[in-house]
């Protein structure tokens, strides 16, 4: 694993908040309004005492480079924020990849190198890249489907799917359909799991809606990563982990670019967000939960786990203290490869749990 120990003259002490706020001279009380809302002095947060070094300086890394690149066009802008991180990504897990196309939508094949072995190769995993509905990082799912398939031994499908502003909500849904449809054709629902993190966490959760809803046989399990409902604009850390994992002030509820692929999708629909419809979350597979305490969308992640726990469903909850969104990202954390080592065992223990498995 890399060192990034000393990408930084500042101290790896400060936090990507303390760019923002300076510790108090004077203490000051913390007011309290009418209706519940807390307004804090200027304060300073210190990183986390459970979060590693590396994991704080990516932070910063992540923060300075992203405030450094806005006003690029989201290609541009992805392409130099996160083209960095998946040639690392590349270099720590050997994998092939090929370019397909599966039910009439691209897609990348990720497999390990040398290939899957004989008793598992009718065992498969799709992934769902993030982006914010608007785009892919650099390569598509890269980030997320080289480590998976290098530390299953799986092939890992990432679907391209269509995002924003060429389509709206549902075409996202549409194409993973297709691809969910065609691989069912070669593998048994028992033997494909499904996951993805931000908007593909969000995508993840409203692909097994609607395969309820079209009468397919859910996958053998699923783990949405920095996400829940609506990609985390709702709760305690839209305020508090925007400000402590990216260094910008709280958006307001629904705003960004998500909502504009979602603009079509109406608030009775349970393939738009399933959590609020607890007879749909109650068909979901066993689900893996996993999201930093300095993620905006911690609040939607474990508001998703409660839900599910209340409808009967099989869920696990894993939370990193002081990662960002998306932290697991950059794999020179070592969180990172907790992340990886967590979701590969989810997943695959599920799908060997099928006794018609070889």
């Amino acid at each position: 694993m890399m060192d990034i120990s000393g990408v930084f003259s500042r101290s790896v002490r400060v936090l990507a908040v303390a760019l923002l706020f300076a510790a108090p001279a004077v203490a000051q009380e913390i007011q309290i309004e009418p209706g519940g809302t807390v307004v804090f002095p200027q304060i300073a947060f210190p990183p986390s005492s459970y979060y590693s070094e590396a994991g704080t300086n990516s932070t910063i890394e992540h923060i300075e480079t992203e405030r450094s690149l806005k006003g690029l066009p989201t290609e541009e802008f992805n392409s130099a924020l996160f083209g960095p991180r998946l040639e690392r990504t590349r270099a720590s897990f050997p994998v092939s990849i090929e370019a397909a196309e599966i039910g009439g939508v691209p897609v990348l094949v990720y497999e390990p190198e040398g290939g899957v072995a004989p008793k598992s190769r009718d065992r498969l995993i799709i992934n769902l890249h993030g982006g914010g509905f608007v785009g892919c990082f650099v390569e598509c799912g890269g980030l997320e489907s080289i480590p998976l398939a290098s530390m299953t031994g799986l092939r890992v499908v990432s679907v391209d799917y269509r995002v924003y502003p060429q389509v709206t909500f549902p075409a996202a849904t549409d194409d993973v359909e297709a691809v969910y449809r065609a691989l069912l054709e070669e593998y048994p629902a028992s033997q494909m799991a499904i996951y993805g993190c931000s908007a593909g966490g969000w995508l993840t959760a409203q692909a097994l809606a609607r395969f309820h809803a079209v009468g397919l046989p859910q996958p053998a399990a699923a783990a949405i990563l920095c996400s829940g409902d609506g990609l985390g604009w709702g709760g305690d850390s839209r305020i508090t982990g925007t400000i402590l994992g990216d260094g910008e002030l709280p958006r307001t509820p629904g705003g960004g670019q998500p909502g504009g692929y979602m603009t079509t999708a109406r608030p009775e629909d349970p393939t738009a967000n399933p959590v609020n419809h607890p007879e749909t979350l109650a068909t979901f597979p066993p689900t893996l939960i996993g999201v930093g305490t300095r993620d905006f969308a911690m609040s939607s992640a474990i508001q998703l786990h409660r839900m599910l726990v209340l409808q009967g469903v099989d869920t696990r909850l894993h939370v990193w203290d002081g990662g960002r969104h998306a932290f697991y990202y950059d794999i020179r954390v070592p969180e990172s490869l907790e992340v990886f080592s967590v979701i590969s065992r989810f997943l695959t223990d599920h799908l060997n749990d099928d006794p018609q498995a070889p």
